[in-house]
């Protein structure tokens, strides 16, 4: 599943057309919002296989991560 942040391409209907490709802006359940290339925003729900991730964003999953606090990664227990 596309994180915000990804880039992601649609491949084109017909022979001879580029494919559409854009950055993932938003994602709500299964829908995409998708700023495409020609500076065009739309919203879409892929199906199997009518989008592909082509670079995932840099760094993340798209979850945030939890730290410890330093006490507690030294496995010190304050009560």
């Amino acid at each position: 599943m596309a994180v915000i942040g990804d880039r992601v391409q649609v491949p084109s209907r017909k022979v001879g057309e580029a494919p559409r490709d854009g950055v993932v802006t938003g994602v709500t359940g299964s829908l995409l919002r998708v700023r495409w290339s020609t500076g065009e925003e739309s919203t879409v729900v892929p199906s199997m296989g009518s989008l592909a991730v082509v670079e995932k964003q840099s760094g993340s999953s798209g979850r945030k991560r939890q730290t410890k606090s330093a006490s507690a990664a030294k496995g010190r227990v304050s009560w």
